[in-house]
């Protein structure tokens, strides 16, 4: 299973890089629709880290670190995005450094996959990696420009992290995450939440829970789909569940297998929703909820000629709207997608036309993360000639795509222009 996961996560990042995610889908679970936050990454609220529970995020007002391949090495790298300088570059000091060996702190030792950073703290980062060979997971904190890197976790081949899931949450004090375990015995996964105190120490076990999917943060307590998939019917029941950290829950939300799959964002103090049917709303703490019905301008479904709806992974929200892709597949069998901003008030519907070309397919602007009132985005690839030597000896020519990132702002975005800020990388890269 953790061999699948990694192959899916790498592949999204060879997707989006033409040749080397987290934007790939919303978190598979066993619903079929994912669970997506709208914290998972990074925003300009502030110039400090967030007091209290939160979601770690991978940038700030400042820049945005990257777990991106590099694409002429073929390895995983660590990147950093200066919003100031409009520069990204590997997350390494030295400038005579070639960015290829174990002794760079912006590549990890070999057999260790990167999959994911996030912001810790005002000093530290924390590193997703994955060790081989049974890329069970590993947790690292290091300096904020990579240098003293400590080990703060470490898996195994049954008691893993979900690697297509980089969602780490922090007070200050310690780094929560789920831990999802494997029994032969027994089909269903189980698990729970843990927290390792942010100085290093044993990782503690908070609660146990079986088949669930975390979503965010809300109001300092933990948002989670739950399965469960006891009923002798076969119809397993999925409960959109607030998690105090002693265990206790409130449920929000109820669904079984015969009803659409949903997908969840966090908007601030609400949970907006939407599910496979096209069908969106909201809900909040206190009760309150809405729902709308919105007319889209396809056949929304799984079937022949219809549309798969999906938040977008990395940023679900932007400016109280539901960013919405819409996926088929035409008579080719070549991906067909396009992005709406969808108003969970309203039902109204708002086509976001900026996209870029991979290879043959045309595809929406990568959104990575919101910052203040811009968003950083891959926006383009160049092709370039490139060559490899094959398993035979033998050389060979290719065309090697590079991707091109940028700022663009809001209000620019919403209405179609494409008025990029573009950022000058030192190498090839992806976000």
């Amino acid at each position: 299973m953790k061999q699948r996961l990694l192959s899916l996560v790498l592949a999204a990042a060879l997707l989006a890089g033409c040749s080397a995610p987290a934007s790939g889908t919303a978190g598979t679970t066993p619903d079929t629709a994912g669970s997506t936050s709208g914290q998972n990454e990074g925003t300009a609220a502030g110039t400090t880290v967030p007091a209290g529970l939160h979601v770690l995020s991978a940038g700030d007002e400042d820049g945005f670190y990257s777990a991106g391949s590099s694409v002429d090495a073929g390895m995983d790298r660590l990147n950093y995005v200066d919003y100031a300088t409009l520069t990204a570059a590997p997350l390494c000091a030295d400038p005579a450094c070639t960015h290829n060996s174990d002794s760079c702190t912006a590549r990890l030792p070999e057999g260790q996959t990167l999959y994911g950073v996030k912001i810790l703290d005002e000093n530290r980062l924390v590193l997703m990696a994955a060790r081989s060979p049974d890329y069970w997971p590993v947790l690292y904190t290091t300096a904020r420009d990579g240098s003293d890197r400590q080990l703060l976790y470490e898996g195994s081949a049954t008691a893993y992290l979900s690697i297509g899931d980089t969602l780490l949450m922090g007070d200050g004090e310690y780094v929560y995450f789920c831990v999802t375990e494997e029994d032969p015995e027994d089909p269903a996964l189980s698990g729970g939440l843990y927290r390792v105190p942010v100085t290093g120490g044993e990782a503690q076990r908070l609660f146990t829970t079986t088949n669930h999917t975390m979503v965010g943060v809300v109001d300092g307590r933990i948002l989670c789909v739950a399965y469960d998939l006891t009923d002798g019917t076969g119809a397993g029941t999925r409960h959109l569940r607030l998690y105090d950290l002693d265990g206790s829950y409130t449920d929000l939300m109820e669904w079984t297998d015969a009803d659409p799959g949903r997908n969840f964002a966090v908007d601030g103090d609400r949970i907006l929703w939407l599910d496979q049917n096209g069908t969106a709303g909201w809900l909040t703490l206190d009760g309150s909820s809405g729902q709308v019905t919105p007319e889209w301008p396809f056949a929304v479904g799984t079937g022949e000629g219809e549309k798969l709806l999906n938040p977008d992974s990395r940023t679900p929200v932007l400016d109280g709207q539901l960013m919405v892709t819409a996926t088929g597949l035409d008579s080719d069998a070549v991906m067909d997608r396009d992005r709406y901003a969808l108003d969970p008030d309203t039902g109204a519907l708002s086509p976001l036309p900026l996209s870029y070309m991979v290879e043959s397919m045309e595809r929406p602007i990568d959104l990575v993360a919101q910052v203040g009132d811009k968003v950083l985005c891959t926006f383009a690839v160049n092709w370039e000639p490139a060559g490899y030597v094959s398993e035979d000896g033998t050389n060979t020519g290719t065309l090697q795509g590079s991707t091109r990132i940028g700022l663009l702002s809001l209000e620019n975005f919403l209405a179609g222009n494409p008025n990029y800020e573009e950022i000058t990388c030192t190498c090839p890269m992806v976000l």
